[in-house]
């Protein structure tokens, strides 16, 4: 079947791809309907590696995905062909420290789609364990269902800073990934928060949703926007919570980070 390969470093082909796979009594085979494209699937085009994870063979892209059960596994309970579904992408060993207790996201030995030398899932069809599949609400739109991996970002940076009501906080980044936790802080209670990023049509789209408000760094320094807005707001409240979502962390990026009490860090 065809798939989306990175063939090395700078070179994409779409592709017939043979990904070796059987159908387990508790997986299911997914028709693949909508993937989003992580800023790690861009990476990986334009560097070849993630830290140590080095493409050093043809690689399938993607692992924000949404889809139709075509199929079940004789084991399988509560999903059945036809259910819409969202995939959780990082599949972890189950005898693991991480695993027993309730954090396999941290496994070392999670496999995590598009990360080599795991093959993603930008092809027709997946094989994907029932654990790792949720069915999707008939309110839930398939592109949604792609966005509910990068948005757990979010939920799980907002969980970490324990959030209080009333809170003010700071997102430095307003990528993809910067928007989840700004929409998730607001979700947790956050009667604000303050998105800093040096491109204006990223802080455009954010700026939309209520409670959020911008600040483009060019030129400032992002700790000084910040704690002019959050005086602006109560003399008495400054930010309480800070999530660098940015690739790098520049010294004003620091500076940023420096002025809040409380700090959880989520992906770039």
């Amino acid at each position: 079947m065809k798939a989306l390969v990175l063939e090395e470093k700078g070179r994409l082909a779409l592709r017939d791809f043979d990904i070796p796979g059987t159908l387990g009594p508790r997986d299911v085979r997914i028709a693949t309907h909508t993937v989003g494209i992580c800023g790690s699937d861009v990476h990986y085009y334009t560097h070849g590696k993630i830290g140590h994870f080095v493409v050093e063979a043809p690689m399938v892209l993607g692992h924000e995905a949404s889809g139709t059960v075509i199929g079940c596994g004789a084991e399988v309970t509560g999903l059945a062909p036809g259910d819409r579904v969202c995939m959780e992408p990082g599949i972890p060993d189950p005898d693991s420290r991480a695993s027993k207790l309730g954090i396999y996201n941290v496994d070392p030995a999670v496999r995590f789609w598009a990360t080599p030398p795991v093959h993603g899932c930008l092809t027709p069809e997946v094989i994907h364990p029932a654990a790792f599949t949720y069915k999707l609400p008939d309110s839930v739109s398939f592109a949604e269902g792609a966005m509910v991996e990068p948005f757990a970002i979010g939920m799980q940076a907002a969980l970490r800073a324990r959030i209080q009501p009333g809170d003010i906080a700071v997102v430095t980044g307003a990528g993809p990934i910067g928007m989840m936790v700004a929409l998730a802080a607001l979700a947790g209670g956050c009667a604000k928060v303050i998105v800093a990023d040096l491109a204006q049509p990223k802080l455009d789209i954010i700026g939309a949703y209520d409670g959020i408000e911008t600040v483009n760094t060019l030129g400032a320094v992002a700790a000084a926007n910040a704690r002019s807005t959050a005086a602006g707001t109560s003399a008495k409240r400054q930010p309480m919570s800070c999530w660098p979502c940015t690739p790098a962390m520049p010294p004003r990026t620091k500076q940023a980070t420096s002025c809040t009490k409380r700090t959880s860090r989520a992906r770039s």
